[in-house]
Order: structure tokens, then sequence, then C-alpha cells
């Protein structure tokens, strides 16, 4: 850890005394006054660039909106992979007030056609491949890091046109701080679930999250992280960029395929304090790690979330990273990231246990939230009334940071909100007594055998304590006898018949009967169906078991 962690929140705290409300261009112009020659991006093969730098950038793409007809509340998807061009255009974005969709270059032409549509994109700026599905998107201009071009008639703008367009333009509203509840962001929803729906998100919001981010983790003032994760979701983007900006932070990015080996090559190279990762890939690092040992110096923070992570990982990323602050966290898009994070002096037993207590807000908190941000309930959902201390039930929160709704899906809406303004976010769980929350899994997820509640969370902490089990994930499949029974996807870190038959009969004892899956299924690293932030889709898994119990 580095420093005293109250010595890092004084400064933050001196830093932000009060909480100002803005846009996320205005903290970032403030940063940039104050810091201009502290280096903001650092990306692999490329000279970094300073905050004076990025905001010079930034200006110039922003004037290019304005050239191209962008205006305050404009929709403007991005198409892009981690890089400062992302980054320059996201704050270009916000410097003009547009709203930003945020779009994964690896979706489908399905997928990329409902995105554009249902967003009600008048414009995309991409630095990939161009697709013929933008042409059906009704979009008014796509503008490209190229060069020119044409879709069937829609016009394509390269980049260096584009930026020539803007030279002389002037934003009149630069500096203005009344903004920061204007959405900033419509974030489509990651694909563990099969109906992407898009998260109307305020600048104000992001930046609440990302501060009190800031708070629980302590940062100290110019955190380089390194950030492997695509900024088209909020963890990377919260977490990483945002974070960055609010202690004069820098970003690190490398683009292709996580690698371990030069994964590890850049972060030493690039003198990472802390890195943003899931599970699959805090994994690979330490089984790198294992064979190649290694120090890196200026590591001393880990944060390692958004999937269900075995519980051998986390003794593990001491030992082999040498850090002693690792921490997960709990959240989800509809609360801007993070709303619960363990501590960075927490155990190991807790973070194989909990998912974190809900983030002290600092100066951006409301005193009737006691200082948070956002609060929590623990519902019954057939009686709707709070479950009691202890007691499993579906999370319901309200609070500054939640949004307000997703875009253009009033039947989603009326289905997740109550008529008081509670959000049903669809996970279960209970607070332990110290205010943590034990995470059961997705409503969606949980399972009845013979009228037998049963978390696929709780399974899969269990089992993947058996010394066999490198990865797992536990479903459940419908059964004539029993209404359902479970299936448990298993990835060995050595696939034998032998380890094979030690794995089930640690279930056996380490489970009651009833919980004990009926189905083992096993899979090797490439078989795993994730989403681009590294999740395993719980929806194709469901699939793929059923197609093994129809055989």
């Amino acid at each position: 850890m580095k420093g005293m962690l109250k010595d890092r929140l004084r400064e933050l705290d001196e830093l932000y005394p009060v909480w100002e409300k803005k846009t996320i261009w205005e903290h970032f112009v403030d940063t940039a006054d104050r810091v201009p020659d502290q280096d903001f991006i650092v990306a692999q093969g490329r000279e970094p660039y300073t905050y004076r730098q990025t905001k010079e950038e930034s200006l110039r793409i922003a004037k290019g909106f304005l050239a191209a007809g962008v205006r305050p509340g404009s929709h403007v998807a991005l198409q892009m992979e981690n890089g400062p061009e992302q980054i320059f255009t996201a704050l270009a974005a916000s410097a003009v007030r547009a709203v930003k969709i945020p779009v994964n270059p690896s979706l489908s032409a399905s997928e990329l056609k409902f995105v554009l549509n249902q967003s009600e994109a008048e414009y995309l700026a991409a630095d990939g491949p161009l697709r013929p599905e933008a042409e059906q998107a009704g979009l008014k201009q796509v503008i490209h890091l190229g060069e020119a071009g044409s879709l069937k008639g829609l016009p394509v703008t390269g980049w260096e046109s584009f930026l020539a367009a803007g030279q002389g333009m002037e934003i009149p509203w630069l500096g203005k701080a009344e903004y920061g509840d204007e959405p900033s962001d419509i974030i489509y929803t990651s694909g563990s679930t099969k109906a992407p729906k898009g998260v109307l998100l305020t600048h104000d919001m992001l930046m609440r999250s990302a501060f009190a981010s800031c708070r629980s983790r302590g940062f100290e003032l110019g955190r380089r992280i390194f950030v492997p994760l695509p900024m088209f979701h909020v963890y990377g983007y919260v977490e990483g960029l945002l974070a960055a900006i609010l202690v004069g932070g820098t970003v690190l990015l490398r683009k292709g395929k996580f690698v371990a080996g030069p994964v590890l090559d850049f972060m030493e190279e690039g003198k990472a304090n802390d890195i943003l990762s899931v599970p699959s890939q805090m994994m690979a690092l330490i089984t790198e790690l294992k064979e190649r040992p290694r120090s890196l110096k200026s590591l001393h923070a880990v944060y390692c979330s958004a999937a269900a992570c075995p519980s051998w990982v986390w003794p593990q990323i001491r030992k082999n990273l040498g850090v002693d602050d690792v921490i997960t966290g709990y959240g989800m898009t509809e609360v801007c990231g993070a709303s619960m994070q363990t501590a960075p002096d927490d155990t190991d037993e807790v973070l194989q246990t909990r998912v974190g207590r809900i983030l002290p807000g600092g100066c951006s908190g409301l005193e009737e939230l006691g200082g948070r941000q956002i609060a929590y309930r623990v519902v019954d959902r057939k009686t709707g009334l709070d479950c009691a201390p202890g007691e499993t039930g579906e999370l319901w929160c309200k609070g500054l940071v939640v949004t307000k709704g997703y875009f253009k899906r009033d039947q989603a809406n009326a289905r997740v909100f109550t008529s008081d303004g509670w959000f049903k976010t669809g996970d279960c769980g209970c607070f332990d007594e110290k205010g943590y929350l034990i995470l059961a899994g997705r409503v969606d997820d949980m399972y009845k055998i013979n009228g037998e509640n049963v978390s696929p969370q709780f399974l899969e902490e269990v089992l993947s304590s058996c010394p066999q089990i490198y990865t797992v994930c536990v479903t459940g499949v419908p059964d004539q006898k029993h209404g359902q029974v479970g299936a448990a996807f298993l990835q060995l870190y050595e696939d034998t018949p032998q380890n094979r038959e030690t794995a089930e009969a640690y279930a056996r004892e380490h489970l009651a009967k009833f919980q004990v899956p009926k189905y083992f299924i096993y899979l090797k690293t490439e078989d795993w169906p994730r989403t681009s932030t590294g999740k395993i889709q719980r929806f194709r898994l469901k699939e793929m078991a059923q197609a093994v119990v129809g055989k």
C-alpha cells in the first residue's frame, strides 16, 4: 500500500472540500489547468499525452463536431478501441454537451443495427472497418479515423477533413457549470443477458461514482492506472478514466489480446500503480508469474471484479503480484459502476465471501443517506416488504447515482422502478452485521429443487475451493422429476479422469445432497462464453446445459 491511507484521504479532501456539480469536460479542464504537464494517457507504442495536450486535441475534435452540426443533446455513437483518440473524442463529446453512446466494436451485425437505431444515434465516430449496418441506422454522418468514403450514399468524413472543418469554430457554453445533470452517456448493458438496454447516465452521476471509488480505495494524487478493460463499459470508464481525471492520474492503455507476458512487460514499462481486472485476466497473470516470477516495483493496488472470482485467486494475487491493497466490488451499469467495494485492508476471507460495503461519498454524499450516494433495501419479492436481517432477498436501490431509466424503454422502466422510485436490481443477497453484502446471484439465476431454493453463486464459492477446480459456474436446468437441477460447468487445472472424479466427490462432500449438481460439464479456456469485459454469459451456459441434457 502506497503511503498511509489517512494521508491519501486527507489529500483528496483538501482537493475536494465540497462537491461541485459539473460536466465531465469541466472536471477534466480543472485538472488540466492544475497539472497541465502531468501524463494523462500512456498508450503502448505511442508518445504519452499530457493533460495539456489532451485538452488541445479534444478541443480540435469538439470544434469538428460543431462544424458537423453536433449540438447540445445530439446523440453521438462512439465505436473505438481503447486508445488516445477514443479518449479525445469522448471528452470532445462532453465539451459540446452531446450524449455519447459507447459502442462495442465487436458487436454482431444485428446488435450494431439495434444499438444505433434504438439509441437514435445521429453521428457515428469510428476507428475500425465500417459496417454496412450503419446505412440503416438513420445517421446523419459517419466520422472515420481513416480516410473519407461512403456507405451507399451515407457520407463518411475522414479524420483530417473533419478536423479541418472545425478550425475557427467557437464553443460558446464552455466554462458553465449548470449542465452537470444533463445526460452524458447512454451505455448499453454488457450482454450477460439477452436484451441489452440503454442506460441513461448524467455527467454528475458518473463523476460522483468515480469520486466515491477514489475515496474508498484511497487514491493518491497522480495514480497510474492500467486499464485492460474496454471503456465502452462502466468499469473501465468510471474506475479508470474518470477516476484518473479526479486525481490528476494517468491511464495506461494497451491494444490487442490480453496475453499475460506482454501485459506484465507493459505494466513494468508504464510504471503502473494499479490494475483494473476481471478474474480471467487475473488468473492469467498469476499463472504467468508462477512460471516466470518478476517484481512489479510500481504496482501497489489491484482491483478484480465484474464476475465471481475463485477463492484461491485472492491469496495468489498478494503472493505473486506482491501487493497488499487488493479489492473487489459490486455494482452495475444502472448505478454508474461500483456502488460497493471491499476495503484496501480487508482480508482474503472477506474477499472470498463478500463483495463490499456501500461506498462512502465524502463531500459528494448526502447527509440523509449517511454520507453515501446510494441506499439499498433487501426485499422479499413476493410481499414487497423488507427482509429480516440476514435473510436473502432482492436488492433495491435509490440515490444520486441510480439511473433515471432506460432510454425509450417504457415497459422495462415500469418493471424495474417502484412508484416511489426504488430500482429493482434483479440481484439477490443480504447484508451481514458489518454492512458487507453477501451476493447470492441474479434473481433469474436462482433455481428450485423440490421447492428448495438454490443459489448458484453459493455453490460456485464452495466448489472453487476444490484444489482441482480452476473455474466453475453453475446453472439450473429443467427436470421432470425435481422441477430443476443443477448443471456445473468446470475447468480443471489438469483435466484427467481422476481429477474429474475428485472434483465431483468434493461436491458431494461439501454440499447438501439437494445442492449437488446433477450434471458436470467440463470446459477448456476457449469454451467459456464471455462478454467483452470477461463476464461469463450465463444464458449461453443455460443453452449449452439444456443441449447436453436433451441428448
